[in-house]
Order: structure tokens, then sequence, then C-alpha cells
């Protein structure tokens, strides 16, 4: 397989993986929204610090609106990881890999593509917005599962399943510091300490683990439970853990990937080593940016394993 074509393919699944996380960040604020007092101060900004955008976005915009958030999160055709963009590449990425990928991924992609375009007024209007967003993430939900029940579980579904996976451990991780952040930064309220547990279900509803959290962890819902349901759970699949174990699986597939199994394993141990934050606490804070570093360099490690040409990574 062609370094260059496995990249594509390690990006294709990236983009729609984020394109889908995406369409979830923006839900999971907007029933906050919905779920909140008005008394309590919900920043629509704080997504583009989520985002880590807030550079691009006070070159593009003057004022932290709701509407401009919007139009920079969703379709800023300027900002290459608005929705739009990760779509557009992703898109790109299936057309000049087509011969290696079921014929049904391009329909489908073609098929979310023209739903975007044709309805990217709605992404002012919250209700219409919302039901955009719940469209978006049932087509990329599709595609994932194309990818699982029509591909060969050879070297491409490898890049594929790497890719989304290390894109989804990084936004779970943004959604539990999202929590905390707010609870952080209002928690002397007496009003956020009586909605906490309606934040939490949020969170969880937002990675669509809501259910699975009632079944296994059969506990009230609340912060510390929900941060460690999230960071180490192995059965649920979109926790950090079981996210990083099916990295760690797919290398057995791909050869010249030591260096990526040892990040990998560094980042399984710094989650074993849990400790029991409070929700909210700037000790939380550190422990996810650590780990969102550790994804940075379990990517790096991907380009020098696969990407990279061996005489220029020399």
């Amino acid at each position: 397989m062609l370094s260059r074509v496995a990249e594509r393919v390690f990006w294709l699944a990236r983009y729609i993986e984020r394109v889908e996380n995406t369409a979830r960040m923006v839900l999971v604020h907007s029933n906050l929204m919905y779920d909140l007092p008005k008394k309590i101060d919900m920043c629509w900004y704080r997504l583009i610090e989520l985002t880590s955008s807030e550079e691009l976005f006070a070159k593009l915009y003057d004022n932290k609106t709701e509407k401009s958030v919007m139009q920079m999160l969703l379709v800023e055709p300027n900002n290459p990881g608005s929705l739009m963009s990760s779509l557009k590449s992703a898109r790109e990425n299936i057309r000049t890999t087509r011969d290696i990928l079921p014929k049904e991924t391009w329909n489908q992609i073609n098929q979310l593509h023209l739903l975007l375009r044709s309805r990217e007024s709605d992404v002012q209007t919250r209700s219409k917005r919302n039901a955009l967003m719940e469209e978006v993430i049932q087509h990329c939900q599709a595609m994932v599962g194309m990818f699982a029940g029509t591909l060969s579980q050879d070297e491409t579904f490898a890049f594929l399943v790497l890719g989304r996976n290390l894109e989804r451990a990084d936004m779970t991780s943004r959604m539990l510091d999202e929590g905390g952040f707010f609870l952080g930064q209002q928690k002397h309220l007496e009003q956020v300490q009586a909605y906490e547990n309606v934040l939490w279900a949020n969170i969880l509803r937002s990675v669509s683990g809501y259910l699975m959290y009632r079944q296994h962890v059969q506990t009230q819902i609340e912060g510390e439970g929900v941060i460690k349901f999230l960071l180490n759970d192995r059965p649920f699949p979109r926790s950090v853990t079981h996210c990083l174990l099916k990295v760690q699986e797919m290398l057995d597939a791909l050869p010249d990937g030591e260096g990526v199994r040892e990040e990998v394993q560094t980042l399984l141990r710094y989650l074993q080593e849990w400790t029991q934050f409070e929700a909210g606490s700037e000790e939380l804070h550190a422990y996810l940016d650590h780990l969102q570093q550790g994804f940075i360099r379990v990517n790096n490690s991907i380009y020098q394993a696969w990407f990279i040409p061996k005489h220029v990574a020399a």
C-alpha cells in the first residue's frame, strides 16, 4: 500500500469522525441551553476555545455571538476545521481512493455534501440546526457501518480504524474538558450545583453513552463517575481507553509500528494511573491536556512510521 494512499485513508476516517463529533458538540451545547436555567451563563464562544480556534475566529469575526460561532464551526470556508471543510476534505480523500473503497461510501458522502449545501442557512436557526446535526450524525454512522460491513480487514481497514479512534479519543477528552470547565467557572452558584447532573447527562448523550453508563455503572449520574467511565471503560466504544486499545489492535496488521505502539502503551499506562479527580478542578484540566498532547504524539509517530518516506525522515 502506497504511503500517500494510506495517509488519505487515515485522514478520511479522521475527517468523517470530526464531522460527526462537531455535530455532537453543537447538539449537546444547544440541549444544555434548553435544560439549564437562563440565569446560568452558557457561552457559545466556549466551543471556539474547545476546538482551539480562537486566533482564526478573531481574524474572521468581530463579535462572539451564537450566530458567528455557528458560522465558524459549521460552514466557514476559511476555517479548515469547520464541519463543511472537514466534509469536503473527507469527500476529496474518498474521491482519490475510490479504487480501494466501496462505491456506496462515495454515494453516501455525496448525499451528505448535497444535504449540507442545500440547508446551509439552517445553521442559524436553533431548531433547524439541531435537526440538521442529527441527520449529519446518522449519515456519518452509516458510512462507518459501510466500512465495517464491506471492507476486508486488511491494511486499508487498519488505517481507517487508526484515524477514527484517534480522532474519537481526542474529542471525548475535549467533551470532558468542556464539562469540567463549565463547572469550574460557575460552581460557586447554587443553581449550577443543582443542575450538575443535567450537565453530565448531556455530556454522556453527546457521545451516545447515556444508556451504557446507566446499564454498566448503575449509579446516579455525577461528574466523577462520568469522567471515569468515558476515560477508562474498556467495553464502551467511545471511551478513551477503548479507542486506544483499538489503535493498538490495528498495529498487528501493519509493519513497522513499534514507535506507535510505545506511544499508545504510554497513554494506556497513564490512563490506568487514575486519580479520582474532582469535576471542574484544575487537576482534571491538566490531566486531560496531557492526554491531548499524547494524542498528538501518537499522530506524529504514525506519520514517522508510514507516511513520511524513510529518506526524508532520516
